[in-house]
Protein backbone atom coordinates (compact mmCIF):
# COMPACT_ATOMS: atom_id res chain seq x y z
CA UNK A 1 0.00 0.00 0.00
CA UNK A 2 2.72 2.44 0.94
CA UNK A 3 4.48 1.73 -2.46
CA UNK A 4 1.62 2.99 -4.83
CA UNK A 5 1.19 5.80 -2.37
CA UNK A 6 5.03 6.99 -2.89
CA UNK A 7 4.90 6.36 -6.87
CA UNK A 8 1.28 8.63 -7.01
CA UNK A 9 3.29 11.38 -5.23
CA UNK A 10 6.23 11.18 -7.06
CA UNK A 11 4.48 11.15 -10.48
CA UNK A 12 2.39 14.35 -9.48
CA UNK A 13 5.96 16.28 -8.77
CA UNK A 14 6.81 14.99 -11.87
CA UNK A 15 4.09 16.06 -13.82
CA UNK A 16 3.99 19.64 -11.64
CA UNK A 17 7.74 19.96 -12.79
CA UNK A 18 6.88 19.04 -16.86
CA UNK A 19 4.19 22.02 -16.47
CA UNK A 20 1.83 19.75 -17.07
CA UNK A 21 -0.43 21.08 -14.32
CA UNK A 22 -0.01 24.73 -13.49
CA UNK A 23 1.00 24.32 -9.77
CA UNK A 24 4.16 23.64 -10.40
CA UNK A 25 4.64 27.05 -12.29
CA UNK A 26 2.74 28.74 -9.20
CA UNK A 27 4.88 27.18 -6.49
CA UNK A 28 7.99 28.39 -8.53
CA UNK A 29 6.69 31.91 -8.73
CA UNK A 30 5.62 32.17 -5.06
CA UNK A 31 8.85 30.21 -3.83
CA UNK A 32 11.41 32.56 -6.34
CA UNK A 33 9.59 35.57 -4.83
CA UNK A 34 9.58 34.57 -1.30
CA UNK A 35 13.60 33.84 -1.45
CA UNK A 36 14.37 37.69 -3.05
CA UNK A 37 12.06 39.39 -0.99
CA UNK A 38 14.28 37.76 1.57
CA UNK A 39 17.21 38.34 0.07
CA UNK A 40 16.08 42.09 -0.30
CA UNK A 41 15.42 42.24 3.53
CA UNK A 42 12.19 43.32 3.16
CA UNK A 43 9.16 42.77 5.72
CA UNK A 44 7.48 39.64 6.29
CA UNK A 45 4.11 41.37 5.36
CA UNK A 46 5.46 42.40 2.04
CA UNK A 47 7.39 39.20 1.31
CA UNK A 48 3.97 37.44 1.81
CA UNK A 49 1.58 39.98 -0.74
CA UNK A 50 4.53 39.53 -3.35
CA UNK A 51 4.70 36.03 -3.50
CA UNK A 52 0.94 35.67 -3.70
CA UNK A 53 1.10 38.27 -6.22
CA UNK A 54 3.28 36.47 -8.23
CA UNK A 55 1.72 33.19 -7.60
CA UNK A 56 -1.81 34.89 -8.95
CA UNK A 57 -0.01 36.57 -12.01
CA UNK A 58 1.84 33.15 -12.99
CA UNK A 59 -1.86 31.46 -12.86
CA UNK A 60 -3.08 34.14 -15.27
CA UNK A 61 -0.17 33.96 -17.61
CA UNK A 62 -0.41 29.97 -17.50
CA UNK A 63 -4.18 30.45 -18.43
CA UNK A 64 -3.11 32.12 -21.58
CA UNK A 65 -0.55 30.27 -22.38
CA UNK A 66 -2.72 27.69 -25.13
CA UNK A 67 -3.99 31.38 -26.92
CA UNK A 68 -0.08 32.34 -27.15
CA UNK A 69 0.66 28.97 -28.58
CA UNK A 70 3.12 28.26 -25.29
CA UNK A 71 4.23 24.62 -24.62
CA UNK A 72 2.96 23.55 -20.96
CA UNK A 73 6.34 22.38 -20.28
CA UNK A 74 7.23 26.27 -19.63
CA UNK A 75 4.46 26.98 -16.83
CA UNK A 76 7.56 26.75 -14.27
CA UNK A 77 10.21 28.83 -16.43
CA UNK A 78 7.24 30.73 -16.70
CA UNK A 79 6.65 31.03 -13.22
CA UNK A 80 10.74 31.17 -11.95
CA UNK A 81 10.59 34.06 -14.55
CA UNK A 82 7.75 35.99 -12.68
CA UNK A 83 8.97 35.14 -9.08
CA UNK A 84 12.47 36.84 -10.39
CA UNK A 85 11.59 39.99 -11.38
CA UNK A 86 8.48 40.69 -9.47
CA UNK A 87 5.51 42.47 -9.62
CA UNK A 88 5.98 45.82 -9.55
CA UNK A 89 8.69 45.43 -12.60
CA UNK A 90 6.24 43.26 -14.79
CA UNK A 91 3.52 45.75 -14.17
CA UNK A 92 5.46 48.97 -15.03
CA UNK A 93 7.18 46.71 -18.34
CA UNK A 94 3.14 46.57 -19.32
CA UNK A 95 2.22 50.25 -18.50
CA UNK A 96 5.05 51.57 -20.70
CA UNK A 97 4.04 48.48 -23.59
CA UNK A 98 0.75 49.53 -23.29
CA UNK A 99 1.09 53.55 -22.98
CA UNK A 100 2.92 53.40 -25.97
CA UNK A 101 0.62 51.43 -27.97
CA UNK A 102 -2.44 53.68 -27.05
CA UNK A 103 -0.12 57.12 -27.72
CA UNK A 104 0.69 55.18 -31.48
CA UNK A 105 -2.84 55.48 -32.18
Amino acid sequence: MMYWLNINVLEVVKSWWRGDVPIGGVLMAVGMAILRMKYSGESQGKTIIEGLLCGALTLTTVSAMNFFHIPQSMTVAIGGFIGFVGVKKISNYLSLYLSSRINKK
